[in-house]
């Protein structure tokens, strides 16, 4: 994201501010302007709720942080003082994660710091924003996007089921119908195996290529409530509505201009969102 910011606001005088020991609650800032930055973009594609209370929890933090390092701060902003402070997410999905901004930026203000400007204000940005400098940054990058990984170790699940575990295999044996035993083991393991692989990929993609990171976690947002409606939608089969639903999945991310992924990319996504879909209860069948 430090690619974006500055090639967004260099002519406002942005000076990246490096996290080593401590970031003091910005990552950026203008000397110009008195914009200040700080971004969270988690490490793993967290579900709605989960996101909103993360975004809310690095709001409050970073704030705290702006009187909680206030020497190191100014010394650092030097004659700046900071008038507009901006989180950057992939995705705002709840309104109410303005309403705690707005909260938090009037808190703020009654601190009466020096550094900071008697008309504080908080903006939460999601990548919409910052889209023309992101695609920029993107073409630079060049080929569509892929990721070279080794076969993924699968932790051993403990004797006692987790929910996680109850979901998938309840659902499982609903997929495999009558098709036997063997047909139900095979398919428990690939969608456990693309489940437990979920996270330590979407890792991998933000450490590699953050920016398509940011375009792929929002897009895997917007389709959250869509996929719940299917469930409720969509009647016959359940392995054919998982089936469905992974196609539609696929599809939508190859055909996504932003994304300029390929299909085996477009594919690995899919399948493990699908799984952690099943795990956590997105997708059900009615």
């Amino acid at each position: 994201m430090q690619l974006v910011l500055k090639k967004k606001y260099t002519a406002e005088g942005y000076q990246h501010v490096p996290a080593s020991g401590g970031d003091f609650g910005i990552e950026g800032f203008t000397r110009e302007t008195g914009h200040a930055f700080q971004c969270y973009c988690p490490d793993f594609h967290y579900e709605r709720k989960e996101l909103y209370a993360h975004q809310r929890t690095k709001i409050t933090n970073d704030l705290n942080s702006l009187r909680n390092y206030a020497t190191g701060l100014q010394s650092i902003l030097g004659d700046t003082r900071i008038k507009n402070w901006y989180l950057i997410t992939p995705d705002v999905i709840n309104k109410d994660l303005i309403v705690h901004a707005v909260k938090k930026q009037n808190e703020v203000r009654d601190w009466g710091l020096p550094h900071l400007h008697e008309e504080f204000t908080v903006y939460v940005h999601d990548a919409g924003y910052y889209m023309n400098e992101i695609n920029e940054v993107r073409q630079i990058e060049g080929a569509p996007i892929t990721i070279a990984r080794e076969t993924p170790k699968i932790p051993e699940l403990n004797d006692e089921k987790t929910d996680y575990e109850g979901n998938l295999e309840r659902k499982t044996k609903l997929r495999a119908g009558d098709k036997g035993e063997a047909a139900f083991e095979g398919l428990l393991k690939l969608t456990r195996r693309a489940f437990l692989d979920h996270d330590p990929f979407f890792h991998q993609l933000y450490n590699s290529h953050p920016h398509t990171y940011w375009l792929v976690a929002r897009t895997l947002h917007g389709l959250e409530e869509r996929v719940e409606e299917m469930s409720y939608e969509l009647t016959g089969d359940p392995d054919n509505l998982v089936s469905t639903i992974r196609t539609s999945l696929t599809q939508h991310l190859k055909d996504d201009k932003l994304l300029s992924i390929d299909a085996t990319m477009a594919d690995d996504i899919a399948k493990r969102t699908v799984a952690r879909w099943l795990a956590v209860c997105q997708m059900d069948f009615r």
